[in-house]
């Protein structure tokens, strides 16, 4: 941990250095107070198991949000809930931070249900709470490299916390029927991905560092870290959306929009923090690079396999969306639509649809043009024997790739904004059409910008990322039947669990991406300290 890496010394590489480095405290600065939060409300749940007063006032507050009430002074509200419920009361109504079908409810029921229970969420609370404050100061190079035995502490300590946090957070799933879950089988379903998810990627950074492939451990920490990080981003999402809600918002709306994003927006932090990483780092010596590569063969063939796989799945991509988006008209073509998704989802869709035919062509003919020169850009960089960027059909694949991608994403921003804000009715509103939009614009622009500069490492790796915003839409006509057939009760169905299961899963795509940079060639080009 003593290579220094190269920072240009420009003004205005020296501004960028400087953002960088207000980003990194802000981000560290919430996560500081998250974990803080996080621990605190441990010792308040635990309290009340032994403190019949908590459970009172709970229930008192949310009898007064129901009626309109003022809720109480903030530290009051921290006193018996957590220092995050009382944010959310100070910037938005009673009503919406407090009363029923929302955050109240599992509130009141943490003051009601078994000691072995409430231990148990008490200490992954204060665990993975403790473990964020660990976290936060391993992916910073300075720190790594200028306190290395600091980081190797740090980082022990972390995973130790890490693990027992999960081992809890499982117990308490095991031990709680799902519908006295916050949100019952949609949320339930999700701690369980990323109990799972955090677990195998700390195991997996740690079989990289004990065979001493720094970069791989980086970027599985990274994105460990990153799944960790859904839970203070879901708190700070419901208290945006408490600040903005409409009036008679109910929390539980607000957390139909968070929660569809959380789940890949926390990849796609992981990904930041390791591409962040890797751009501050040194080149590795070409001697050495060659080695790298050697020692990656079987990855490499690997690779190839899963991109003859892709070819498949573009193509099945282009077939799914040609028969929702031309032939029929959105949700209600997918299988047994009527069933799987609420009927006010499948009108909304269809107004929204015939509303907007140019956006509907947009996102078909960017979605088109996307998938077919993908086919044509990964046989060329993965199956050529040079694997070259520049050669023409090849260049020209990646820049028709940057723009479909681009397409693709500037029609999903415009469903987003016609699909408005999360209801009951809307269920999870625009917010994932807003958000895969975002990605869409983000890595169409970073593709091109690397085509244009030949950055061919670059180029490669974010090719996968537009891929996979390219698939995401496609894939949820594939998702929901699954949903259906997995013997989900039907009172779940009723109430859209199975529509919102298929819609989220569909931008988990993006952790395909983020598996490939691990072992890309922008990786390995990498000096990783």
């Amino acid at each position: 941990m003593t290579a220094t890496a190269y920072i240009p010394t420009s003004s205005t590489s020296s501004l960028r250095k400087w953002l960088l480095k207000a980003l990194a405290a802000l981000g560290a600065a919430a996560t500081l107070l998250y974990g803080l939060a996080a621990i605190d409300a441990a010792v308040v749940n635990y309290r009340s198991t032994y403190d019949p007063t908590i459970a009172e006032q709970r229930l008192s507050m949310q009898r007064a949000a129901e009626a309109g009430q003022d809720l109480g002074s903030p530290g009051d509200i921290a006193s018996h809930s957590n220092v995050l419920v009382a944010m959310m009361a100070s910037v938005g109504t009673p009503l919406h931070a407090f009363g029923k079908q929302g955050l109240s409810e599992s509130w009141i029921h943490y003051t009601t249900m078994p000691r072995a229970n409430i231990v148990a969420i008490a200490m992954h609370s204060m665990l993975a709470g403790t473990a964020m404050l660990f976290g936060a100061l391993q992916f910073w190079p300075a720190f790594r490299r200028n306190y290395p035995r600091w980081h190797r502490g740090f980082g022990l300590a972390y995973m130790v916390l890490v693990q027992t946090a999960m081992i809890a957070a499982a117990i308490y799933l095991l031990r709680t029927p799902v519908h006295l879950i916050y949100d019952q089988l949609t949320f339930y379903v999700g701690l369980w991905v990323l109990d799972v998810g955090v677990t195998v990627t700390l195991w997996l950074s740690i079989h990289a560092l004990v065979r001493k492939r720094i970069a791989q451990h980086q970027a599985w920490m990274a994105l460990n870290f990153g799944m960790l990080l859904t839970a203070p981003i879901q708190r700070y999402g419901w208290i945006a959306f408490a600040a903005v809600a409409p009036e008679g918002m109910r929390q539980l709306e607000a957390n139909y929009a968070v929660s569809g994003m959380l789940i890949p927006l926390s990849f796609m932090i992981g990904y930041g923090l390791y591409t962040l990483n890797r751009l501050l780092q040194a080149d590795q010596p070409k001697a050495l690079l060659t080695r790298v590569h050697a020692s990656f063969q079987p990855h490499a063939r690997l690779g190839r396999v899963v991109a003859m796989v892709m070819q498949l799945v573009l193509a099945a991509s282009m077939v799914t969306t040609v028969q929702h988006f031309v032939f029929d008209l959105g949700l209600t073509s997918a299988s047994n639509s009527n069933a799987l998704i609420p009927h006010s989802v499948l009108q909304l869709d269809q107004q929204i649809m015939a509303s907007a035919p140019v956006t509907r062509w947009l996102f078909v003919l960017g979605t088109l043009t996307g998938l077919l020169s993908a086919m044509v850009w990964l046989w060329g960089t993965t199956f050529r024997s040079n694997g070259d960027i520049t050669s023409r059909d090849t260049a020209w694949a990646g820049w028709a790739l940057s723009l479909g991608t681009a397409m693709v994403g500037l029609a999903l921003w415009q469903w987003g904004l016609q699909w408005g804000m999360p209801s009951f009715t809307a269920q999870h509103g625009g917010a994932l059409h807003l958000f895969g939009g975002t990605m869409a614009l983000i890595f169409a622009t970073l593709l091109a910008t690397a085509l244009a500069r030949g950055q061919e490492n670059w180029a490669k790796e974010w090719s996968w990322f537009a891929i996979a915003c390219l698939v995401a839409t496609p894939s949820f006509f594939l998702l929901l039947p699954i949903m259906g057939n997995v013997g989900m009760p039907e009172h779940y169905v009723t109430a859209g669990h199975a529509y919102r299961l298929a819609a989220y899963g569909q931008w988990t795509s993006l952790v395909t991406a983020f598996v490939v940079s691990v072992y890309s060639p922008a990786t390995h080009a990498k000096l990783a300290r």
